[in-house]
């Protein structure tokens, strides 16, 4: 048992039967040492780790697979503790080798599962997450012999790790796709078996592997404006499932997860969206939403699930109000473009004077006509932000602010 200080609160979290999870939000940038380094050693050091490489997500298994333990191999692990599981979805012509069509069925391989046992690190390759999906769950839900294997090393100890496709299996339900601007005003669709055309307009869902027991994921985040899609998705898994978090991890970051922890490496930082006390009305334009809470999370940060405290970096100290450093923040007309909630909670926020900070999403017709968002960032009682140069880098974290939003309609015409 260890015992972990959060913000003047003393929490003991025992050591568990289960492993870690490495949640990585893609573009991971291969000189990431934290992140690689954690991996290998959640996975019990350069020596005694054993990586299971799942290359099924992306379009060329093969070439995604070897690049994965040529990775690896840098990070000083012997390439002969390091496997390709054959496992794909469709054949990549560029490979005239070999034909990774042909392992389209391996998810049911019982010799495949029997030798998954053997390893104690599996990593999980970015591309199309429905293609984990159709190849280690089956048509009713259930995992499929390779899975049952998979999920066994992270019940006795082991690390999963995914990054971008492979972080989003990692939850259930997970997110399949969806364009932010348009999902946050059109909804959720839940497809069982996800196929057929794209759902417009619409965040879309489907199971996952559900390791991550702490909420919904979804990667590239704050890079790819995602939080359009993740808030729905999240008041979509309250309301069916009482699960009211969301984890939206950024680009070459991570999410540790172990004995209830959450912990950020990397580069960028991951917002966490909790929608428990939320109020939601539907119209016709789409949802009115208060009261959704929001936290941003930088490296060196811990979440604590079962009591949702927080440990922050020391490297960033407390924001005093009176002393932010922004006077005022302009209206920002693009809220889910590359990095504007990260800006709009930090600079437009717990690092300004002000107390709100305002913002729009919105799509429009060929005659400048059409629907939106309006989001207003709130600060309430609860709300503190942290400013530190580590590195010599600029860094933040901000908890507890308030988000609401409301449809809009949209009239562009000519001043002249």
């Amino acid at each position: 048992m260890f015992i972990i200080f959060f913000l003047g609160v003393t929490l003991f979290a025992g050591t568990g039967t289960k492993g870690s999870l490495v949640i990585i939000g893609g573009a991971l940038n291969p000189d990431n040492h934290a992140i690689y380094n954690k991996f290998i050693e959640l996975g019990g050091g350069k020596e005694n780790i054993r990586i299971a490489v799942i290359p099924t997500a992306s379009a060329s298994p093969s070439k995604s697979g070897r690049s994965c333990v040529n990775d690896f191999v840098r990070y000083g692990v012997p390439e002969t503790h390091i496997k390709i599981f054959p496992l794909a979805v469709k054949d990549d012509p560029s490979t005239k080798e070999v034909n990774e069509a042909q392992w389209s069925k391996n998810g049911s391989n019982k010799e495949l599962a029997e030798e998954m046992r053997q390893y104690n690190a599996v990593f999980l390759v970015g591309g199309d997450q429905a293609r984990y999906r159709e190849t280690l769950i089956d048509a009713e839900g259930s995992d499929l012999p390779l899975l049952a294997s998979i999920r066994e090393i992270y019940q006795t100890g082991g690390v999963i790790g995914g990054t971008s496709a492979g972080a989003a299996i990692l939850s259930d339900p997970m997110i399949i796709s969806g364009n932010a601007v348009e999902a946050i005003t059109g909804g959720v669709i839940f497809q069982k078996v996800p196929s057929g055309p794209e759902p417009k307009k619409k965040v879309r869902l489907t199971k996952g592997f559900g390791f991550f027991e702490g909420g919904i994921i979804d990667q590239h985040f704050i890079k790819r404006g995602r939080a359009g899609r993740l808030i729905p998705a999240v008041l979509f898994t309250q309301k069916k499932q009482k699960m009211s978090l969301g984890f939206g991890v950024d680009e070459d970051t991570a999410v540790v997860y172990r004995n209830h922890i959450v912990e950020v490496i990397g580069s960028s930082g991951i917002l966490i969206i909790d929608t428990s006390k939320a109020k939601v009305k539907e119209t016709q334009w789409g949802p009115k939403a208060e009261n959704i809470i929001l936290h941003y999370l930088e490296a060196g940060d811990s979440f604590y699930l079962k009591t949702r405290e927080f440990l922050i970096n020391p490297g960033r100290k407390k924001i005093k109000k009176g002393e932010e450093y922004y006077k005022k923040y302009p209206l920002d007309t693009n809220i889910f473009g590359k990095d504007a909630i990260k800006e709009i909670l930090t600079a437009g926020l717990v690092d300004n004077c002000q107390d709100r900070s305002e913002g729009l999403s919105f799509t429009l017709d060929k005659e400048g006509s059409g629907i939106g968002m309006q989001f207003i960032f709130k600060k309430t009682d609860k709300t503190i932000g942290y400013f530190g140069k580590i590195n010599g880098k600029e860094t933040f974290s901000a908890l507890h602010v308030a988000l609401d939003f409301f449809p809009i309609t949209i009239s562009i015409k000519p001043a002249l």
